[in-house]
């Protein structure tokens, strides 16, 4: 494993693989900074356009993305009081009111240190956790693999907090467009509709365009004006933004907190930055002892939320990586790429491409880092994309989705469906469904069957397979309590615990 990393090591600095990390941390930092766009339209537009690149290039790109976006977020909510991802929304609660004050600089620089330092120690334990992962796959059969996957789209349903009926006719959807197409298993022909070009079922790259990038630029664009709409005062000085990469260190108990409670949120499917931000800023509210100072532009709430959102890439990584278990957006279109790149997440990965899962860890790091340093440069700057009116950016996206759409296969019709799924996308979207949701039940749907087939043929046709050994009895036994637990809530939501945010 430690010989891997060698040779990972010796191969990032190579100028083609610095180039990689690089261009993920623009296009990161950028689609971080502008609001409602983050990691995943990132990825989303970039996916189809390394197609036929080096593997471990196109990994370094992403890992450079996803360790970036949520950072850049952190400028225009500090600065315009505007979240550039919904991971960034606490950061507002003491961002704002100290830029208010003519102190945006420190805000940034706090910031921007908080997310590096969370970065680092949630890729320290994704890195401690991986070869207990290797040994912890081989006990993993296919009837335990089929019920992982299971436990998996039950979590992102029920993360749909809104809505959790709707979370769970999303999650149906996109199981059913997994079953689109010829079935080599029962080698039948499933819902195609006399369409020759469904004969091989969804493309996973015309499908998440459509439903991430496109089906937002619809909503911006029938919205209109800019994507921020306040504006406030964004000269920072490079003083200021020193002195509050400096300052970080003193909140030790927010930033280890914070760090270890986006890595463990990160790692539970459907969670995200966003559920770590509200966990980690609520819990050292209550544990400080002025929690009057929060949402008065107190340093320490800045910590918390930072280092929350940015802790959550090395704990998402691991059901990812180890499981080919996606548990949000950016971990959809990476489990995309893999499938771009003909790399088989789990077992696979772990034994025979460890120079893949490297090159994500380390990518994620150096694109960390590299961005803390923009940040601290340029943050004040690079906040002003923010006010970019949408008819300029939306034009621009949506040309280069349709050029990277159709360069994957070279049929037009991949553009029609990536447009189809853009208009089903927007209306869902208005109508609450998660988007999210549907994705992944479309990822996990196909592995679900694949894994639901092989495990009846071990048994001969049983069914007892999936009941007789200790790991399924296990998940069954989690599923069994995600779900009587929600239907606890649902009935008796008075007696379950309060919001975090209360």
């Amino acid at each position: 494993m430690f010989d891997a990393l060698g040779l990972a090591i010796g191969q990032m600095f190579e100028p083609a693989s610095i180039g990689a990390i690089c261009l993920g941390m623009a296009v990161g930092v950028v689609f971080g900074i502008i609001p409602g766009l983050g990691s995943v339209i990132a990825m989303t537009l970039l996916l189809p356009f390394t197609f036929g690149w080096d593997p471990t290039l196109a990994m370094y790109v992403f890992a450079g993305i996803m360790g970036t976006a949520s950072t850049g977020g952190a400028v225009p909510a500090i600065l315009l009081n505007t979240p550039g991802t919904i991971a960034n929304v606490c950061t507002t609660f003491d961002g704002y009111p100290m830029a208010q004050r003519g102190e945006g600089g420190r805000a940034l620089g706090l910031a921007a240190s908080a997310s590096g330092l969370g970065t680092l120690f949630s890729i320290l334990v994704l890195t401690a956790l991986l070869p207990l992962a290797k040994l912890m796959l081989m006990a993993f059969g296919a009837p335990d693999i089929f019920w992982l996957i299971i436990v998996g789209l039950l979590a992102v349903t029920f993360a749909s907090q809104q809505n959790m009926a709707k979370g769970l006719a999303a999650g149906g959807l996109g199981i059913l467009i997994a079953l689109i197409g010829f079935s080599p298993v029962f080698g039948e022909l499933r819902f195609a509709f006399g369409s020759e070009y469904l004969w091989d079922g969804i493309e996973i790259v015309p499908l998440a365009v459509g439903f991430f990038a496109l089906s937002e630029l619809l909503v911006y664009t029938s919205r209109g004006g800019s994507i921020a709409q306040s504006r406030s005062t964004m000269e920072v000085g490079a003083k200021q933004l020193l002195s509050g990469a400096v300052e970080v260190f003193k909140y030790p108990g927010i930033l280890l907190r914070g760090s270890i409670i986006g890595t463990v949120t990160g790692a539970i499917p459907g969670a995200g930055g966003a559920v770590a931000n509200f966990l980690s800023y609520s819990s050292a509210k209550k544990a400080s002892k002025t929690p009057e100072l929060f949402g008065t532009g107190y340093a320490g709430g800045i910590v918390a939320s930072e280092a929350a959102n940015d802790a959550k890439d090395g704990g998402i990584l691991l059901p990812t990586l180890t499981f080919g278990i996606p548990g949000n957006g950016e971990m959809v279109i990476l489990m995309g790429a893999f499938v771009l790149h003909g790399i088989q997440p789990g077992r696979d990965l772990l034994v025979n491409r460890l120079d893949i899962v490297w090159a994500i860890i380390l990518g994620v790091v150096a694109a960390q880092i590299l961005t803390t340093i923009v940040i601290l440069g340029a943050g004040g700057w690079l906040a002003k994309l923010s006010l970019v009116p949408v008819r300029y950016i939306a034009p621009f996206v949506a040309v280069l989705s349709f050029i990277g759409v159709y360069a994957v296969r070279s049929n037009i019709w991949d553009v029609m469906l990536a447009v189809m799924a853009a208009i089903i996308g927007f209306g869902l979207r208005k109508a609450g469904f998660p988007i999210i949701t549907l994705v992944i039940g479309f990822v996990l749907g196909e592995l679900a069957e694949k894994s639901f087939v092989q495990s009846l043929q071990i048994s001969g046709g049983s069914y007892s397979v999936f009941y007789s050994r200790p790991v399924s009895i296990i998940l069954i036994a989690i599923i069994i309590g995600t779900v009587g637990w929600s239907i606890y809530r649902a009935l008796y939501p008075a007696s379950a615990p309060q919001e975090a945010a209360e």
